[in-house]
């Protein structure tokens, strides 16, 4: 696919690969266990260090280095899945990420756990990016699929916090490691299930072979030469971007509001919950709207219950806006696989995955920073109406200029 040409057909899902159960089972097995590590180590790291004695800024930087690696080496992971087979690839990494969770409890010290955030960062975020890479190699594009694999990773981000916290709570914080450590073993099983859709290269070179190189970096980049992609790596920033507001001034600004620790608790809860309920509504939605009109109006519609949030008196409506936030996440997110895996190569897949989680890790460090500096500047409540206001408007220019190159069906 060429940037300059006009009117180009956007491809649609291919229709005729059929994928056995078993494998089929595996992949949205390692959606359900892959992402929702993140929640889960979120709530007993921070509780870890709280008993260490930790700091709040000792915490937060203990949070933070886990986007580190991932931002860095993302690329270089699905280069690795395209060129060994996402297989290989994520089961080392899952196996990594069960072996690191104990180690947490044995080396209680604070630049142990650092180091160990960060590889568990890399582990992770590989693991999300072998499901994905799964999803793009077997399922080539289909929305339905898209939709049930962001389903089941949304289950686990949901169903898993709630075990975990259960554990810690009941029996104490090391058995939650171990707890986490059985979970990333079911990562391993899943992972086990599903075979390489092509049969892998070997590993010439040796250890070289698994050096970051900078002609993979350029080659990744070069993908967005293809309005398609740059279109997902946009959507992808400004997906993040308003997620990024969720988890962190949101929470602050129904704080001053004085709802209380439980109310913040639930609305989270309606958001993550509708938007776990609304993916498997892609397939029959598609065949009704053209795709882009579904992705832009799914994302103008997280931005704009977001920003009008410090708008809404009744809690009633708080609510009502959050699970609002909640379906146009349910429906944004596995349209964007989607679209992503129908334009790039089988042998690509991987390449293109650690592209979007790049950017996604990229959104994740530049916005709470930014949303900081403007609420310093203008006030909380304006924040909102102003980072609202950008992400529009990019969603508006971006939906204007690719579909000036691309017809969507």
């Amino acid at each position: 696919m060429s940037g300059g040409d006009e009117g180009q057909k956007a491809p649609v899902a291919e229709t005729g690969v059929s994928v056995p159960h078993r494998v089929r089972w595996g992949i949205y097995g390692t959606a359900f266990f892959s992402l929702s590590m993140v929640p889960m180590a979120s709530i007993l790291v921070p509780l870890w260090l709280v008993g260490l004695g930790a700091t709040p800024l000792m915490i937060g930087i203990a949070i933070g280095v886990r986007s580190l690696l991932p931002l860095l080496l993302s690329i270089h992971g699905g280069v690795l899945m395209d060129r060994l087979g996402p297989r290989r690839v994520t089961l080392a990494v899952a196996i990594c990420a069960m072996l690191l969770f104990p180690a947490y409890p044995l080396m209680p010290w604070y630049v142990a756990i650092l180091c160990l955030q960060a590889l568990f960062g890399l582990s992770q975020g590989l693991c999300w990016v072998g499901a994905q890479t799964f999803y793009g190699q077997y399922m080539r594009g289909s929305a339905g699929a898209a939709g049930r694999l962001v389903f089941f990773s949304n289950g686990g981000c949901f169903a898993g916090p709630l075990l975990l916290g259960a554990v810690s709570e009941h029996i104490g914080i090391h058995a939650g490691f171990g707890f986490l450590c059985g979970w990333a073993a079911l990562m391993v099983l899943a992972t086990l299930a599903v075979p390489d859709a092509a049969r892998p290269a070997p590993l010439e070179g040796g250890w070289r072979a698994l050096v970051p190189r900078m002609a993979d970096y350029r080659s990744a980049l070069a993908l967005c030469v293809m309005p398609v992609v740059a279109m997902v790596m946009i959507f992808t920033f400004i997906r993040i971007a308003n997620a990024s507001v969720q988890t962190s001034f949101y929470i602050v600004y129904l704080g001053e509001i004085q709802l209380g620790e439980t109310l913040i608790g639930a609305l989270l809860g309606t958001a993550n919950f509708v938007g776990t309920i609304t993916p498997p509504l892609i397939q029959s939605l598609e065949r009704r709207v053209p795709t882009l009109l579904v992705l832009t109006v799914a994302t103008a519609a997280t931005i704009f219950f977001m920003a009008i949030t410090p708008l809404i008196g009744a809690v009633w409506l708080l609510f009502v806006a959050a699970a609002a936030y909640g379906a146009g996440v349910g429906l944004g997110f596995p349209t964007l696989l989607a679209m992503l895996s129908r334009v790039i190569p089988p042998d690509e897949q991987g390449k293109s995955v650690g592209l979007r989680t790049t950017v996604n890790r990229l959104a994740s460090l530049v916005i709470p920073v930014a949303m900081g500096a403007i609420a310093e500047y203008f006030g909380i409540r304006a924040s909102f109406f102003v980072v609202g206001l950008v992400l529009l408007v990019a969603t508006a220019a971006t939906t204007l200029w690719v579909s000036r190159r691309v017809t969507f069906r």
